[in-house]
């Protein structure tokens, strides 16, 4: 029996070759229709028997192309309607709500065919598919046709536009579709702008200089990668020095996965995200006969390893000699650059030529960053290739809601219709040029999606820029303030991941370096009662002053000072107090004793820092994170000794673990440390017996998180964390959404 059905799908359906794939799936099973975009999806009608509509459907779900994701699909009956012939037909507009997709990593085909002498696209930088290449990066509006990307500007030759109509071929409506007869090209510049090879051939020169010792700044898919030969002692140094970065470590593009094999220890699970098309950077741990400078990641037994995701790189690798650092083209604090212009004016001291491209980049990001805990990938950063993200949710309400998170790793959130849209990292606001990327990327989701918010969830800190953003938002055109605690929020964004029972109440430990408190001070070592309805501060890291306020978190001696004052170890620490100025000590001394010039903060993170000053003997530090993953490469398996951490009343007090620190070597130190601070976790789940919750960004030291996953499995500790969404601020926006949704 023959009858005709009517689909309406949601989810990534547009732009990943989803059409072409029902085309097919069509033909194969002999229906008969049309199908084609608008802004809610993808409509599809099929007519057919009803044995190969039902083999259609188990197909639909079970050969799904790589990139696409079906959220919903809702069916209706059709009567009296035939069709004698299957169509894929024009876009049709609706309202404005089909996903914006991330970057993604060149697919397999398209790598085949690069390295193919045979092939059209041979050796070409801008090859692509519907299964890979650029999408965020170029769009400037919906639908996801060419006319609304950055790649109208080139007129498709008679053989791309052949591939572009064949529905049986996968660039079918492959939106930035080229070849080396009509795409973009490549150019090779001097610091001054001055074009010193053109087309391919520049890349080659490119690649000599490289391997001469130059610095140079190659445009990727999201912007500009300052770029050097990583084994080059004199250049990684002198990349440091220009970029005033004097520790904070490097990325390292590798040219394929057994070069990366010999700078790093990496198993099958990381293997698997280093190599999958999103082409993230993975954090693992360094081979020590590695070839690579000593100044890649100073002190440290890790390295952030990548893989070529364009054709740029991998046409670069042809005549590199070695890999090669690769990280973003920035001034500290600020984005990443993606055009020509900014480039030369911040960066015209730090390099000495760079490859250019005329595809015009209309949003930038960055690269993502993740690691490997128990075989299972956590994200430190999600851009390229993850964010824009679009979620389903089963949340029914029919306000539009944006959350705009942290003033640090700041990323925002949105929720309408049901569904959830994150943002690419941005990064921190406390920058000029980073606040104007957090409201310029807001814009382009109000006019894609035509958005009026109804409400603004914030951070409680009165003065991040976001919420003065917030503000004037609503004097113009009136919304809703909700302020949420920055922990809570933290926590929250476990639940939102996870899915979790929003009305059962969990225990929560969110460690991290700041977050505003209900009364002004200063929370980061906090351990919550919560459900998605409220929270109760059951513990918390005993609370000490930051000296000199904001100062102290770069001079992190300070920090040291502090505690030792609070516990009153002078005694105990006159080696470690006579590195430094006795009057300048004296001065400190004053100002702790007078409750002058502080703040109160009970925040793990600082006191990581502290700790990190007297047993490494660090005055400062240069890039945030620098002691926490210092620590991690001093632990020493093998060192089963912890440091004492006690509970009095509702203060977790690290007095002894000071006090010992101030005797033993930094290995015993380091390892006695991380281990105590498991253990108290582990001692409060087991106290507590609620189900766990982690989240903040001291969870980003490795070492830690995993140990406290063991031990949570060894005493049956059921836990949640963040995993495809940041452990750090980044998550914050999930969180408040979260909260908003359960508390009309």
């Amino acid at each position: 029996m023959k009858r005709c059905v009517k689909y309406e799908i949601s989810g990534l359906v547009q732009g990943v070759g989803f059409r072409p794939f029902v085309y097919n799936l069509a033909l194969k099973f002999a229906l008969f229709g049309e199908v084609y975009n608008d802004d809610e999806g993808v409509k599809l009608t099929l007519y057919g028997e009803d044995e190969a509509l039902a083999k259609f459907d188990k197909a639909l779900i079970d050969e799904l192309p790589s990139l696409a994701r079906i959220d919903e699909i809702l069916k209706f009956e059709l009567s009296d309607v035939k069709f004698h012939e299957f169509k894929i037909i024009a876009s049709k507009s609706a309202k404005k709500h089909a996903p914006i997709l991330p970057d993604f990593a060149l697919c397999v085909d398209c790598e085949r065919e690069f390295y193919d002498p045979k092939n059209p696209r041979y050796h070409y930088p801008f090859i692509n598919c519907t299964n890979c290449g650029p999408r965020f990066s170029i769009i400037k509006s919906l639908p996801y046709d060419r006319i609304n990307t950055t790649m109208n500007e080139f007129k498709m030759c008679e053989f791309c536009e052949g591939e572009y109509k064949d529905p049986t071929n996968r660039r079918y409506h492959a939106q930035p579709i080229s070849c080396p007869n009509c795409g973009p090209s490549l150019s090779l510049k001097d610091k001054f702008g001055k074009i010193v090879t053109a087309g391919n051939e520049s890349v080659k020169t490119a690649a000599e200089l490289i391997n001469e010792g130059k610095i140079l700044a190659i445009k990727g898919l999201g912007g500009f990668h300052l770029v050097c030969d990583a084994t080059n002692e004199q250049a990684v140094s002198e990349l440091r020095a220009r970029k005033h970065r004097p520790k904070k470590p490097f990325a390292i593009m590798c040219k394929n996965l057994q070069n990366a094999k010999k700078h790093a220890y990496i198993c099958p699970a990381e293997e698997q995200i280093l190599t999958s098309n999103l082409k993230p950077i993975v954090v693992l741990q360094s081979r020590t006969e590695s070839n690579l400078s000593k100044q890649i990641a100073p002190n440290l037994n890790k390295i952030g390893i990548f893989l070529p995701y364009t054709g740029v790189h991998l046409l670069l690798f042809e005549y590199l000699k070695n890999d090669i650092v690769a990280t973003s083209a920035n001034i500290s604090g600020e984005p990443i650059i993606y055009n020509e212009t900014s480039l030369l004016e911040k960066m015209g001291d730090v390099i000495d030529y760079y490859l250019d491209n005329n595809r015009e980049i209309e949003s930038p990001s960055d690269d993502s960053i993740v690691f490997v805990v128990d075989d299972e990938p956590v994200f430190l950063r999600t851009s390229r290739g993850v964010n824009p993200k679009f979620l389903h949710t089963n949340f029914k309400d029919k306000r539009t809601i944006l959350a705009v998170a942290a003033e640090l790793k700041n990323q925002f959130a949105i929720y309408k219709d049901g569904e959830v849209m994150i943002s690419p990292y941005i990064g921190d606001l406390k920058n000029v040029a980073t606040y104007e990327r957090f409201c310029s990327l807001i814009e382009l989701f109000e006019q894609v999606y035509e958005l009026k918010f109804d409400e603004i969830v914030a951070d409680l800190h009165p003065h991040f820029l976001n919420l003065k953003w917030a503000k004037e938002y609503v004097a113009k055109n009136g919304a809703k303030i909700t302020q949420i605690q920055h922990h809570y929020a933290h926590l929250l964004s476990v639940m939102f991941e996870n899915s979790l029972d929003p009305n059962k109440e969990y225990l929560g430990f969110c460690f991290d370096g700041t977050g505003y408190g209900e009364k002004g001070d200063i929370w980061g070592g906090e351990v919550m009662r919560l459900s998605a309805k409220e929270y109760e501060r059951v513990y918390n890291f005993d609370e000490f002053y930051l000296i000199g306020a904001e100062s102290s978190i770069k001079n992190i001696w300070q920090i040291s000072y502090s505690i030792i004052l609070k516990y009153d170890l002078e005694e105990f620490a006159e080696v470690f107090l006579s590195h430094f100025d006795t009057t300048k000590l004296q001065n400190l001394k004053k100002l702790h004793e007078r409750n002058l010039g502080v703040f109160t903060t009970s925040s793990l993170g600082r006191i990581f820092d502290a700790f990190g000053s007297i047993i490494l003997g660090l005055k400062t530090v240069s890039y945030e994170g620098e002691i926490g993953m210092e620590l991690e490469a001093l632990y020493d398996e093998s060192i089963q000794k912890s440091y004492k951490f006690e509970l009095d009343n509702q203060k977790i007090v690290f007095k002894e673990a000071f006090k010992s620190a101030l005797k033993d070597d930094k290995k015993t130190a380091a390892t006695a440390f991380i281990n105590g601070l498991c253990d108290i976790v582990t001692q409060i789940a087991k106290i507590d017996s609620r189900d766990v919750l982690l989240s903040g960004g001291v969870f980003q030291n490795r070492v830690f998180l995993r140990k406290i996953i063991n031990s949570f499995k060894n005493n049956s500790i059921k836990y949640y964390f963040n995993k495809t969404h940041p452990i750090n601020d980044s998550s914050i926006a999930t969180g408040q959404l979260y909260y908003s949704l359960n508390n009309l």
